[in-house]
């Protein structure tokens, strides 16, 4: 759980991200309305979500209520210890796209959540699946800016005027694969990866390709054909098992098969 506390007053003005020059906005679920901003606490039990505190206001006589009133979870309802003591509420956000005591702004209404002082970085990451089920694995070399030595699928920055077109692109980049070779099978929703200061904004899509001879550059050592659950079993990129979760087929296994037995 994460919970976000504001500086007075149960509603403080959000700021516009658009006008900042280093800032992220992160969509989630819009669980209850309110805008709040404040900065990050992570809570582990339940019990240890404060209470309301009085305090008295410069300039009043009078003690004014302070609340605790934006709340994050990675749920999509509201938890139930929540109760009432919280205004706005967003779900469906992983708790490991915080840091501890940094600012944020909660909006309730709209679902989203601020980050004023963190780099947006939207990239683009395709998976290329055979007919087979299994799907083509990158190793990242030495020479590439980030999480070297780990494996990856297809992935670039977007620069493309679209996404889909970039994804083409860097397919036929990393692989030496045409586009023609490449048929879009499923595209995904966004997928959000803490790096220090930077959140990337993971475009998902999934393409079928027959047996294609791959032709790697010089962002790529190694490739391997998969099954699926061979990701977690792999060091790779930050969150590539949520992306291939986000454009997976419904319903197909993605578990190694068996190995025959030969009786």
């Amino acid at each position: 759980m994460v919970l976000c506390g504001n500086s007075g007053g149960s509603q403080v003005e959000a700021f516009d991200p658009n006008a900042l020059g280093r800032c992220v906005r992160l969509q989630g679920v819009g669980l209850r309305p309110g805008v709040t901003s404040g900065s990050v606490t992570f809570l582990d039990r339940p019990s240890e979500l404060p209470q309301p505190v009085l305090v008295l206001a410069q300039g009043r006589r009078e003690p004014v209520t302070r609340t605790f009133a934006g709340y994050l979870t990675e749920e999509r309802v509201v938890p139930p210890e929540v109760g009432e003591r919280s205004g706005g509420v967003v779900g469906g956000l992983d708790s490991d796209l915080f840091r501890e005591g940094e600012p944020v702004t909660v909006d309730g209404a709209s679902g989203t959540a601020d980050l004023p002082k963190v780099e947006e970085v939207r990239v683009v990451t395709a998976f290329l699946q055979r007919r087979d089920r299994r799907i083509l694995l990158l190793r990242r070399s030495a020479r590439v800016g980030s999480f070297r030595g780990a494996w990856a699928a297809v992935s670039g920055y977007l620069e493309d005027s679209t996404a889909l077109g970039q994804a083409r692109r860097e397919i036929l980049e990393e692989t030496g694969i045409p586009p023609e070779a490449c048929r879009l099978e499923s595209t995904g929703p966004r997928v959000y990866a803490r790096d220090r200061d930077r959140i990337f904004v993971i475009e998902p899509f999934r393409f079928a390709v027959e047996c294609p001879e791959v032709r790697l550059d010089w962002e790529h050592t190694e490739l391997e054909w998969v099954f699926p659950d061979e990701i977690r079993r792999r060091s790779t990129v930050p969150k590539l098992d949520r992306v291939w979760a986000a454009v997976a087929p419904q319903g197909e296994p993605s578990a190694t098969p068996p190995a025959r037995r030969n009786d």
